[in-house]
């Protein structure tokens, strides 16, 4: 860790122990930006927000595409002693000023696509002071400027020295409207910990490596093994701006030839399912690295087929900023739901509902401790300042309760232990593999007896007939839950009645009768956050009771 604790200056400084500062840092299209140049152009715009009036600690929210623009605004805020919030492009005004207004954000760095929805969402953030927006065509006021003449006109200046547990970068994940505005700080020193685990001792990353992400720059995910850790590793990152198609990804592959691909599965299966006559496997590609939501079952050797390479999945938090577990398909304990084992620096456990340890093969929540683990977390805990981001009550970061509370063993948040309650449940085996069975709040009782979400969806993806599906719990007419199924047909077959009772006489073999899904419903797409990652809490509007099932009693 660098000693002034500035990410942006050790991001550089990492990068040039790995070579020339002249060799390419970014790719978009036809355009490569090298090490130095971009090192340079983040200074002249810390300089610019600098003239501006940002000062340190101060937030400023980027709302752009995944462009260089993008990246050399991240890491520009966080030069000049700002906090850097990357938020969805995919954000609506409403989503903005929730943002807007949580983080304080005193500036608004914007793309055009982006700036109606900004104007729209200003009104409502009173303490933001300036908007900068690329291509602008001319400020409407003192108050708005074109990012690219602010840039071109400013000095460069040096890293902005800060200590290295200092907020420097906020981020927000995708979650019902209840979790959606709890902003996650992240330091110089718990990215750099995460890089370490992660970046380097898990995915092995160096200045050989060409890194393709698909997970968008406003999670945890793709800022992190998609940009923050190749950059510190001297790799080359290509920028893929659009929203993620086969056919624009597949061109992306062939022209870029990357060595590592991180995207969900849900990409995955979009490329395996548009695959064609492309199933030969990708040259230089070492791994395709799956994050942010279960590997269904038929996936990984489909992926293999198709790319020619083994599969990384993992599974990680927003909190640590990293992989909490990973493995590779080549590992004969890796399969469906099968998230891998700690990594490096990550201390795990499972717990019950009383905060006992669960014994081998048993459900419990996933506590964990890690060096990544957002130092505002354990800051709150102690009822230190370093709780708030810059000291304002009104940007505290949410994710632990108020000051020395104990956190219930199912309840999210961090305990005065140290140990961090993530809400999701897991089993591991002998041999220390954990399976991913759900979020604690997604599971529900049918007849007493719990039912895990993602248990039946794995059993209904292993049939033939479905593409992909989510389950929730749903009541019938008398008020009782039972299982209710999103289902993406696959090609080739008709969501009809007679599918209905095909998948429900097949779930009742492979599970235990009471976990089979009491209604099917057929679905074009299922909902997706910016990262691909189903959000299962957009389909609980239509948990509306439905007439009883008749057929085989709850056994």
């Amino acid at each position: 860790m660098s000693d002034h604790g500035n990410l942006s200056a050790w991001i550089f400084e990492s990068a040039r122990r790995h070579g020339d500062a002249q060799r390419p840092a970014l790719t978009q299209g036809e355009r490569s930006v090298s090490y130095a140049s971009l090192e340079d152009t983040v200074a002249k715009l810390a300089g610019a927000l600098r003239e501006l009036g940002l000062v340190e600690g101060e937030r400023v929210a980027i709302v752009m595409r995944d462009t260089i623009e993008a990246v050399t605004s991240i890491l520009g805020v966080i030069h000049c002693g700002g906090v850097a919030v990357p938020l969805s492009e995919l954000a609506t005004a409403d989503d903005l000023v929730e943002h807007l207004v949580q983080c304080e954000a005193a500036m608004v760095i914007v793309d055009p696509e982006h700036r109606e929805v900004i104007d729209s969402a200003r009104a409502g953030a009173s303490k933001l002071r300036h908007v900068l927006a690329l291509g602008s065509r001319g400020s409407r006021s003192t108050s708005e400027h074109d990012l690219s003449a602010q840039i071109a006109r400013a000095a460069p200046i040096p890293a902005v020295v800060r200590a290295a547990t200092a907020p420097c970068l906020m981020l927000y994940s995708a979650g019902p409207a209840l979790t959606a505005a709890r902003g996650i700080g992240h330091s110089a020193q718990t990215i750099a910990a995460a890089h370490d685990s992660a970046g380097l001792r898990f995915l092995e990353m160096g200045p050989a490596d060409r890194v393709l992400s698909v997970a968008r720059l406003s999670t945890a995910y793709g800022l992190g093994v998609g940009l923050l850790f190749p950059l510190a590793a001297g790799a080359q990152v290509l920028m893929f701006p659009a929203q993620p198609k086969s056919e624009s990804l597949y061109a992306a592959i062939a022209a870029f030839g990357p060595t590592l691909l991180f995207a969900t599965p849900s990409i995955y299966g979009q490329l395996v399912q548009d695959a064609g006559s492309r199933q030969r496997p990708l040259a230089g590609l070492r791994a395709a690295v799956a994050g942010a939501e279960s590997m269904p079952d038929q996936l990984i050797p489909r992926i293999r087929s198709v790319l020619g390479t083994e599969v990384t999945v993992g599974y990680g938090l927003t909190e640590i900023f990293q992989f909490a577990l990973g493995g590779r398909s080549d590992d004969p304990g890796i399969r469906a739901a099968v998230c891998g084992r700690p990594l490096p620096d990550v201390e795990t456990r499972l717990v019950d509902e009383d905060g006992r340890q669960v014994g081998v093969d048993e459900i419990g929540t996933l506590q964990l401790r890690s060096p990544s683990l957002a130092g505002s977390l354990a800051a709150s805990l102690a009822g230190s300042p370093g709780a708030s981001l810059a000291g304002s009550p009104g940007a505290s970061l949410a994710g632990s309760p108020g000051d020395h509370e104990e956190v219930p063993a199912g309840a999210r948040g961090l305990g005065s232990d140290g140990w961090f309650t993530t809400g999701d449940r897991f089993m591991v085996d002998t041999a220390g593999n954990y399976s991913h069975c759900g979020r604690v709040d997604d599971l529900f009782k049918v007849g007493g007896k719990w039912v895990s979400p993602v248990e039946v969806e794995r059993a209904l993806t292993a049939h033939e007939a479905v593409w992909e599906c989510a389950v929730i719990g749903a009541q019938d007419e008398h008020g009782l839950i039972k299982p209710l199924a999103f289902v993406v047909p696959n090609v080739g077959h008709a969501g009809d009645a007679g599918l209905v009772a095909e998948l429900q006489e097949y779930v009742k073999q492979v599970l235990a009768p009471y976990k089979y899904p009491r209604w099917i419903e057929f679905v074009d797409a299922l909902p997706r956050g910016p990262g691909g990652k189903v959000l299962r809490y957009r389909l609980q509007p239509r948990r509306r009771r439905r007439p009883a099932e008749t057929g085989q009693e709850d056994t």
